[in-house]
């Protein structure tokens, strides 16, 4: 009986030995887990795309513990913009705890170019860096076949983290000096292991520094508002052509100031991703300020001109431009208070048109920028220049074009210099052999801008 009491003592005192051991190896390997904090990518479909990388980096059996992303995220709101350099990658992974920081985003309509991007939390360097060129699909199901074997290597724990604890697995003694050495000397190879890596980061170092500038990263998606307010400088030409031009007078007006806005404003954008986000309404006007007309006769009479058009605009954002189609319908009035008594043959216009128009955008830099338009007007009616008085069977078209430099000052505000081409022409459609007043008439307007621009 005491024999079996003298087993069940020594059973216990090895669980009980046991035990702390045990935990004691499960916290070890829990620390030598890598922490990754994967950020919310840029780009339409950010959840899908992070759930995705989520799970992958997360799978039991890899050595990888994925922080929580509520956590993440009230770390990086505390940075402006984003952690966009190597000392605000490493101050966030301090914070967070993170030994890698996985930066990710997605980018096109018909494809979709993804890419993911490892940066280590010791330095903020780039660790390893992946593109995906997939067509559009919420499981991303290249990017979460091929995450493991192009970025799993990079993101393994340390060399100093794997290696086996000298000190944990002695052999049995034969003769301790004989010993004691080669506990040292296993570690003689950790140098030429941990020595190779660090220069490869840095050599790829400066190709991640234009991250930043590409113009896919600051708006795949394009803002929500676009606003530009701007001071104007105003020329106009106008003339009659044809029968009895000679006769008639011309106008010409050399500078004149002016005022313009144009706001454009996306509301779909707050409720989806897909496409249709881009579509979004546009506006613009911009009206004379002080203007007056001098006649031959030395007379100054008060001039208003002014320009209001508003409509529909989808903008299609590619990798390195911005395309844009619009469709607008406008009013654009220049007219003199001549008195009745006044002889001067110079009609008030005021032209109804159609307008449809293509713009481009390129984003040269991070700050400059250049921005171009042109667009077709179908004119409507063209108020007193169509009347019995001047020509009353008239028909005409417009065009027009707009060439900007921009310069951002911050991320939401910029510069913007430019200069606009307006011109119209119309013809008589009088019957041949009817009386005409003027066989046709031309109206050009020029003016240069510089203004102030909101994107938000």
């Amino acid at each position: 009986m005491s024999r079996i009491a003298g087993w069940v003592l020594l059973v216990l005192a090895l669980v009980v030995s046991y035990r702390p051991a045990e935990a004691a190896q499960a916290k070890k390997t829990q620390a030598q887990k890598t922490q990754v904090a994967v950020l919310r990518p840029e780009g339409p479909q950010a959840a899908a795309l992070r759930r995705v990388l989520t799970q992958e980096l997360g799978k039991k059996g890899r050595g990888r513990e994925v922080l929580p992303a509520k956590k993440v995220d009230a770390q990086v709101k505390r940075i402006r913009g984003g952690p966009k350099t190597a000392a605000q990658r490493q101050a966030l992974a301090k914070k967070l705890g993170a030994d890698v920081l996985i930066l990710a985003s997605v980018k096109g309509t018909k494809r979709w170019d993804v890419e993911v991007r490892a940066y280590s939390g010791k330095d903020g360097t780039l660790l390893a860096e992946e593109r995906w060129d997939v067509r559009p699909h919420r499981a991303f199901p290249d990017v979460r076949r091929e995450l493991e074997p192009k970025l799993g290597a990079a993101l393994k724990p340390g060399p100093a983290q794997r290696l086996p604890p000298a000190a944990v697995t002695p052999p049995t003694p034969v003769s301790e000096p004989e010993v004691a050495p080669p506990t040292p000397i296993a570690e003689a190879p950790r140098p030429a292991v941990v020595k190779p890596p660090p220069p490869s980061v840095k050599k790829e170092e400066p190709p991640v520094k234009p991250e930043p500038t590409a113009a896919g990263l600051r708006n795949l998606d394009g803002p929500i508002l676009e606003a530009l307010l701007s001071g104007q400088g105003l020329f106009r030409r106008f003339n009659f052509s044809g029968n009895n031009a000679n006769a008639l007078p011309d106008y010409s007006l050399n500078s004149a100031a002016a005022a313009s806005l144009a706001v454009s404003y996306f509301p779909l954008s707050h409720f989806t991703d897909g496409m249709v986000h881009n579509l979004g309404i546009v506006a613009r006007g911009s009206r004379a300020l002080g203007l007056s007309t001098q006649l031959p006769d030395g007379s100054t009479y008060g001039t208003t001109a002014q320009f209001l058009e508003g409509g529909l605009r989808f903008r299609l954002p590619l990798r390195w431009l911005e395309v844009s189609v619009g469709a607008l319908y406008g009013t654009h009035s220049f007219a003199v208070d001549l008195p009745p008594e006044s002889t001067f043959a110079l009609p008030d216009v005021d032209y109804r048109f159609a307008h449809v128009e293509l713009g481009l955008r390129k984003a040269l830099t991070e700050r400059w920028a250049i921005a171009a338009r042109a667009g077709y007007q179908h004119v409507l009616s063209s108020g007193e220049l169509s009347s019995d008085d001047y020509i009353p069977e008239l028909s005409g078209s417009g065009l027009d074009g707009e060439l900007a430099v921009e310069f951002a000052l911050t991320r939401m505000l910029g510069l913007r210099l430019g200069g606009e081409l307006r011109s119209y022409s119309f013809t008589a459609d009088a019957a041949e052999g009817a009386p005409v007043f003027a066989g046709g008439a031309k109206d050009l307007y020029f003016n240069g801008q510089l203004g102030v621009y909101l994107r938000l």
